[in-house]
């Protein structure tokens, strides 16, 4: 029995080895099949905007594992942001999130080949109704831009690859660059770009689902301060045309393959050519892109993205916990963007969860989902996408209801603004009439203060001659006193000369005498007259001069009155008119009103059928992969049934054999006994 003990021990070891071994083997097998299906997947279409951070479905852990992204050296990563580090920050968003895309971005090439005649807003329309990401739909407004990422394929994926494994060290690379332009004098503000020190972008918002990155030791270190490049207009762009060869000072190596040409075409300076200003290592421009209201009727315009560059001299690449902002990241519609692309996509080994919750790397913020592994809990989650679909279209139902509500409201508010314009019509039309009232009115004031003005005139002109003709009765009255004058002198020398010789004649005199004071006598009456005739004319003219001042007194008053009641009327019409304007602007602004909730109200549609189609999509690719883990874990179940049922048949035949060897040992110790009993000269078999 003690030979029995070493042999069972390493037959039980030979069969659990073997076990092992087959069981490995098994599990390798359903490793390898998920690969095609996750090939075959179309990231243009079956992956949803990064607008919505949503958690990305992705294959099993069981999934065979890519290679382990190998970031690019330092120079390399020069080489390869030189051509668009000088660009507008908003641009090297774009470019940056684009590239990640290169296959959108050769379908949006070809796409603009065909569509050469669409410009502005019928471009942006026509490109939101594409399949693609924000990000290459804001690029078909730079077509020359466009043009260099299509017509350098390898530098655009490897743009794309960079920054979505490592934009930290792509980021400090496009500042580095910058840094280096501006000590050479060729990066400055100018008419067309505006260069300042960066500062983290208003309203940023960090989003928690975001891919992971590199996180090993630090490829390019960030500088002291950071550059930020924006046009001097907000909605006109100019895109900078410069040789990345010269620009920068040093002469700077072309990234490997890339065929440079000039992204705009260049409008040269006088006495120089395009060439020559290029060639000289500086910044030329084109024609402006306006990027107004013709973009921003979409949420991916112009407008919406923006670079979050990060703290200088200080990374996420420590232990401690940072704050938000001081992570670098392309800024999508006040939040990180978050690409879905599965083309540049890399196992990154030696990372942790970029977090941008302001946690440390490797920690999830709480309730956070996985951004690239579907858990266990898979049939929960597609229960909760379904829950919010129904809620999704309750909500699009109570929207539509009310929509219909704000129509009714809106048709009330036309039919209000319909009866307000025909009162308006009818007070103008009131308003015209009390003017032509008016106007009548004060022609007829002027023909009667032209009347009254003639009737002045003739009074005046009749007392002038009235006046003359006084006076020339007054000369002639004097002229006759004169004469009578000397004719009594006459008489009186006479008389003296003839007293003595001519007695008879005294009485003559005396009847003379008498005759001259009665003449006197008949002067003195006419002159009482002639002074009761001019007092009465001073009292007619008295008169007449009161009843002028009474009648022009009434007149003025009159037209005073008049005047109170034209200033009256106009003011009332004034007020009418300021209620029709304010009238007017109300309606407007409720016109406006309108017009904003049916935009809001169209926003909102569209945003609940696209959350509806990428729930719909994630749904059906969740069921996917559960069919995908189901299948997989049928051939796991398969394969230790067959690892159990080879494990057991090895220990069957192990028991068999110890059974045989035990047998044997048996025999052989029987065979021993019986030779030993019959081996000739053994005293226990003499005795």
């Amino acid at each position: 029995m003690t030979k029995k003990l070493p042999t069972a021990p390493r037959l039980l070891t030979i069969s659990l080895c073997i076990g092992a071994l087959v069981l490995a083997g098994c599990d390798k097998g359903p490793t390898n099949t998920p690969a095609p299906l996750a090939s075959t997947q179309d990231p243009a279409t079956s992956i949803p905007p990064p607008s919505v951070p949503q958690t990305q479905q992705q294959p099993p852990a069981a999934a065979p594992v890519q290679a382990a992204y190998t970031p690019p050296s330092a120079e390399q990563l020069y080489q390869m942001v030189a051509p668009i580090a000088l660009y507008p920050d908003k641009l090297v968003a774009q470019i940056l999130a684009g590239a990640t895309y290169p296959d959108q971005i050769t379908a949006a090439h070809d796409w603009l080949a065909q569509n050469r005649n669409l410009r502005a807003g019928p471009l942006a329309d026509a490109a939101n109704q594409q399949p693609w990401d924000p990000s290459v739909k804001s690029l078909t407004a730079f077509r020359p831009v466009l043009d260099q990422m299509a017509g350098n394929i390898p530098w655009t994926q490897a743009l794309g690859q960079a920054y979505y494994n490592d934009p930290a060290d792509v980021m400090n690379a496009i500042q580095v660059m910058r840094q280096r332009a501006a000590k050479a004098g060729r990066l400055k503000n100018n008419d067309k770009l505006r260069v300042a020190t960066a500062a983290p972008p208003p309203n940023y918002a960090p989003a928690p689902d975001v891919q992971p990155v590199y996180a090993g030791p630090a490829v390019v270190e960030p500088p002291q301060e950071f550059i930020t490049i924006e046009p001097v207009q907000p909605d006109v762009v100019y895109v900078p045309a410069y040789d990345p060869q010269v620009i920068y000072g040093a002469p700077q190596p072309v990234y490997p393959g890339y065929a440079y040409a000039p992204p705009v075409q260049v409008v040269s300076t006088p006495g120089y050519s395009g060439g020559q200003v290029l060639a000289a290592g500086a910044l030329a421009f084109g024609a402006g892109v306006i990027v107004g209201a013709a973009l921003e009727r979409h949420d991916w315009g112009w407008h919406s993205w923006n670079m979050n560059w990060g703290a200088p001299r200080w990374r996420d690449r420590g232990p401690a916990v940072q704050p938000a902002y001081a992570r670098p990241a392309v800024v999508y519609n006040n939040s990180t963007y978050v690409s879905r692309s599965t083309t540049v996509v890399n196992n990154v080994r030696n990372v942790n969860i970029y977090n941008n919750n302001g946690g440390p790397r490797g920690v999830l913020p709480p309730g956070a989902p996985p951004n690239f592994a579907a858990g266990p809990g898979a049939a929960q989650q597609v229960q909760q996408q379904q829950q919010r679909a129904l809620f999704a279209q309750q909500q699009a139902q109570q929207q539509q209801a009310q929509q219909q509500a704000q129509q009714q409201q809106q048709q009330r508010l036309q039919q209000q603004a319909a009866l307000a314009q025909q009162q308006q019509q009818q007070q103008q039309q009131q308003a015209r009439a009390q003017q032509q009232a008016q106007q009548r009115q004060q022609e007829q004031i002027q023909r009667q203060q032209a009347m009254q003005q003639r009737q002045a005139q003739d009074q005046s002109r009749q007392q002038q001659q009235q006046m003359a003709q006084q006076e020339q009765t007054r000369r002639q009255q004097q002229m006759q006193q004169q004469a009578q004058q000397q004719a009594r002198d006459q008489q009186a020398r006479q008389a003296r000369g003839l007293v003595q010789t001519q007695q008879p004649q005294q009485a003559q005199l005396a009847q003379q005498r008498q005759q001259q004071q009665a003449a006197q006598e008949q002067q003195r009456q006419q002159q009482a007259q002639l002074e009761q005739s001019r007092r009465q004319q001073t009292q007619q003219d008295q008169m007449r001069r009161q009843q002028q001042a009474d009648q022009q007194a009434r007149a003025q008053q009159q037209a005073q009155r008049q005047q109170e009641q034209i200033q009256r009327q106009q003011a009332q019409q004034q007020q009418q008119a300021q209620n029709q304007a304010r009238q007017q602007q109300q309606q407007m602004a409720q016109q406006e009103q309108m017009r904003r909730q049916q935009q809001a109200q169209q926003q909102a549609q569209q945003q609940a059928q696209q959350q509806a189609a990428r729930m719909q999509q994630q749904q059906q690719m969740q069921a996917m992969q559960q069919q995908r883990q189901q299948q997989m874990q049928q051939q796991q179940a398969r394969a230790q049934q067959q690892a159990q049922q080879q494990a057991q048949h090895q220990q069957q035949q192990a028991q068999q054999q110890q059974q045989r060897m035990a047998a044997a040992a048996a025999a052989r110790q029987q065979q021993q006994q019986q030779h030993q009993q019959h081996r000739p000269g053994d005293p226990r078999q003499q005795q």
